[in-house]
């Protein structure tokens, strides 16, 4: 993994990032300004001896670290919480951390975490591994692909070494979605599952699990399982938490899939309008795009494009930007705007070049080699004939139809 930035040239890094959405830079907003004192107190914490860096804490929270009674979602997940006090100040710098990475300040979300990885380096062995796994994401959705899987391998081994199976199904989940990226979907299938078996029941974990175990039956066309998995997780989530808007757009996908193009836009829009985190809104307006021109609605994949174009300047998000540009190439070709496919496939291939994206490549290619085919607006006989035989695919696909009316 390369070696994380120093938080001032973080800051910077992710000041000019998010300043490419508007005319005005970033750098004044508040928000910054304080995960920058966060990142320079992280750094500091980890270069402390323990007696010196309780005193430093203890200045902090009357100053960087306001009083919150949340945790961070990388938690062990079976009712245990931190003991001892370096294990509860991590939480409460990853807690800072996620923030960063939901506006989209990568850079210093992994300043941030790596320092407390180091700080947490001989406290307690879960802690540490819990942290490592939150590496393991902010450098994953940064497109550094290897040095996700190094982090979730080395939360596996460890958690199984100790028998903590809940901290290790963290590391199975990134593992899978790590697979997910590269397009292995033997090894995604099997890391999702091996994370359900070890996931503390009603976790967080085990609706990751659930939600990688429908994007793999979504991948192999498996639209009763897809359903299944996906509602399960939906009903057990918050209402319009991250988790339950993640598994809307998954939902929406299948549907999509099934080609019940108007359940899956109503599903994709309801995500869109109850949202403002960059890494949910491009999955969300790349599924919506789609769908919006197999459908045959001209202005909504105007909308939708512009929307997304917006979302990609603003978000450092690789793999959602190369998705989302291969969406709206395929959406155009749905329209027979085969003139604008061109563009929108090379921003798609050169993101996929870069990092790795090795599926969403093989995908990008095969729509410039495809002869654009008519594609009906309405379901086919055998679509129609499924949704109506079994009652699991009829009531999926219209919970997600009701959402246009939410």
């Amino acid at each position: 993994m390369r070696a994380p930035l120093t938080p001032i040239k973080a800051f910077l890094v992710d000041a000019t990032t998010l300043g490419k959405a508007g005319d005005a830079t970033s750098a004044d907003d508040p928000h910054l300004s304080q995960w920058l004192a966060v990142a320079q107190a992280a750094e500091r914490l980890a270069e402390l001896r323990p007696p010196q860096r309780g005193e430093y804490a203890t200045i902090l929270r009357g100053t960087v670290l306001s009083l919150r009674a949340e945790r961070p979602t990388q938690i062990e997940g079976d009712g245990r919480t931190p003991t001892d006090d370096v294990s509860k100040l991590g939480e409460r710098l990853r807690l800072e951390a996620e923030d960063m990475e939901r506006a989209g300040c990568f850079e210093l979300a992994l300043t941030t975490v790596s320092s407390v990885c180091q700080m947490l380096a001989r406290g307690s062995v879960t802690a540490r591994l819990l942290a490592t796994a939150h590496l393991g994401r902010v450098t994953r959705q940064i497109g550094e692909l290897s040095s996700a899987a190094d982090c979730y391998t080395t939360v596996t081994t460890a958690g199984l070494a100790v028998n903590d199976g809940p901290v290790a199904a963290h590391g199975f989940i990134g593992l899978g979605n790590v697979a997910h990226a590269r397009g292995n979907r033997p090894d995604q299938k099997t890391y999702y599952l091996r994370a359900l078996a070890l996931a503390a029941k009603g976790s967080p974990v085990e609706l990751s699990a659930h939600q990688g175990l429908m994007v793999t039956a979504n991948q192999q066309g498996e639209l009763a399982d897809a359903l299944l998995h996906g509602w399960c997780v939906h009903d057990l989530a918050l209402p319009d938490s991250e988790v339950q808007l993640e598994t809307l757009i998954n939902l929406a996908n299948t549907a999509l899939n099934g080609s019940f193009y108007e359940a899956s836009l109503a599903g994709f829009d309801y995500v869109i309008q109850r949202t403002t985190l960059s890494r949910i809104r491009l999955p969300a307006i790349g599924g919506g795009i789609k769908a919006a021109g197999l459908r045959r609605i001209h202005e909504r994949v105007d909308q939708l494009e512009q929307l997304g174009r917006a979302e990609v300047r603003r978000a450092a998000l690789p793999l959602e930007s190369a998705a989302f540009f291969f969406s709206a190439a395929e959406a155009r070709r749905s329209l027979g705007d085969n003139a604008s496919v061109a563009s929108l496939i090379a921003a798609s291939l050169e993101l996929a070049d870069t990092f790795g994206f090795h599926e969403l490549r093989v995908r990008a290619q095969n729509l410039v080699d495809a002869r654009p085919a008519a594609v009906p607006a309405t379901p086919s006989a055998l679509e129609l004939w499924t949704y109506e035989s079994d009652p699991l695919i009829q009531n999926g696909i219209d919970r997600l139809a009701a959402l246009s009316h939410a």
